[in-house]
């Protein structure tokens, strides 16, 4: 199945989690179109926090404070985050990917591109 990973920023206690994108493994993290743009303009966004990668595979935690239990109580900023980057014009929403024909409203993956 591969590693997932998620965007944490201890600081804020906020996160990337990339649900309803095409891919959160390491690959598709660097290769598709919306998640690259989306970790650059957030740390660009965010400097001067802790910020960093963590993986559903193992337990560490690369902060001095806090743990992956808490994670459950930091804000997701993925949807907000892509609507940030189409309004600035760098994204595009194309609709679904993939959308559940019996759960449409919980399990899809948008399609979401590179403007330019």
């Amino acid at each position: 199945m591969g590693t997932e990973y998620i965007l944490v920023n201890q600081t804020k206690k906020e996160l990337i989690s990339f649900t309803h994108l095409n891919g959160a493994k390491k690959r598709e993290l660097a290769g598709n179109d919306a998640q690259p743009a989306m970790v650059t303009w957030y740390l660009l966004s965010n400097q001067g926090d802790q910020i960093q990668f963590i993986s559903d595979h193992d337990n560490y935690w690369p902060f001095a404070t806090g743990s992956q239990e808490e994670l459950c109580q930091f804000s997701d900023k993925t949807d907000s985050l892509v609507d940030e980057l189409i309004k600035q014009g760098i994204l595009r929403d194309h609709g679904y990917l993939y959308q559940d024909e019996n759960n449409p409203d919980t399990e899809y993956i948008r399609d979401i591109r590179r403007s330019w």
